[in-house]
């Protein structure tokens, strides 16, 4: 009668066996060696709670960060722009800037008149070296204008004005950039970037004043080199292609001009700088389509 029971236990045993599944968990690691290699494997560690396959996360959309050293904080990164994957779009950027609008801020100021204005367009493309890993090249034009019709300030015995001042400038740049993704779910549907660029621009600008009753003007040639970083947010709005926003929050800037009077005259100029804030004049949005 024993030796019955137990043959039943093996038999109901083996039919629930063959009709379910353990649930897996899989995540990805890095091999690391003397040479660095980056490398990939997969572990799957087998648990006692039933799971539906179809359930279990795909290990090739969870990119593990690098372990440096004997720390490996297991930073979860999901594929969002996968590899050898080519990104191109477009960004705006545009601020005005109305005199009216700071009439509080700028009490110390009478009969202030002025505005000005700055509209940037830029074209990119690049190449997806790695998983969230962009390298590209980005053209650009920007313009720049603003005029000074009035303005006088009186502190006790401080008073002047100026008046009837125009400036504008227009510049073409390009730039290689350096732009890594983090995708926040698994879906491919929100993610974080950081862009890194090195850019030249080349421009010209025209500098205008009233000056004894004579309109006197200044031509300039500008040359400059800058170094950005741009983080931003990504959101997929259609299947390929996605919405974005991105601030400037550091950067560098070296700039040589060179100016030219109605009479001949020559002056240069030079001056850099490093802002460590985020610039409300560098708030760019943009289209991406990734193909």
């Amino acid at each position: 009668m024993k030796n019955w029971i137990k043959t039943l236990y093996v038999f109901i045993g083996c039919i629930l066996l063959s009709n379910t599944t353990f649930a897996q968990e899989a995540y990805m690691d890095t091999i690391r060696n003397r040479w660095g290699a980056d490398s990939v494997y997969v572990k799957v560690i087998r648990d006692t709670v039933w799971m539906d396959k179809s359930q279990e996360p795909a290990p090739t959309d969870v990119i593990i960060s690098k372990a440096y050293g004997r720390f490996d904080r297991r930073i979860l990164n999901y594929r969002f722009i996968p590899k050898n994957n080519w990104i191109g779009g477009i960004t705006f950027s545009y601020a005005n800037f109305e005199s009216d609008d700071s009439r509080l801020l700028l009490s110390l100021l009478t009969d202030f008149d002025c505005n000005a204005r700055t509209l940037s367009v830029k074209p990119f493309f690049g190449y997806a070296i790695r998983n969230n890993v962009i390298m590209g090249v980005k053209f650009g034009y920007n313009h720049t204008s603003g005029t000074l019709n009035n303005i006088s300030l009186e502190i006790d015995d401080i008073d002047f004005s100026l008046h009837d001042m125009k400036y504008a400038e227009d510049s073409y740049s390009f730039a290689i950039f350096h732009r890594s993704y983090v995708g926040l779910d698994n879906s491919r549907r929100f993610g974080l970037f950081n862009e890194t660029s090195l850019g030249y621009n080349k421009g010209n600008s025209r500098f205008t004043r009233l000056y004894d009753g004579e309109v006197k003007s200044t031509e300039g040639v500008l040359h400059e080199i800058t170094v950005g970083l741009n983080p931003g947010i990504c959101v997929f709005i259609m299947e390929n292609v996605s919405a974005e926003i991105s601030f400037g929050v550091a950067g560098f800037k070296y700039r040589r001009e060179k100016q030219t009077n109605e009479l001949g005259e020559i002056g240069r100029s030079r001056n850099s700088g490093a802002n460590f804030k985020i610039n409300i004049l560098n708030i760019n949005i943009g289209i991406t389509a990734c193909f």
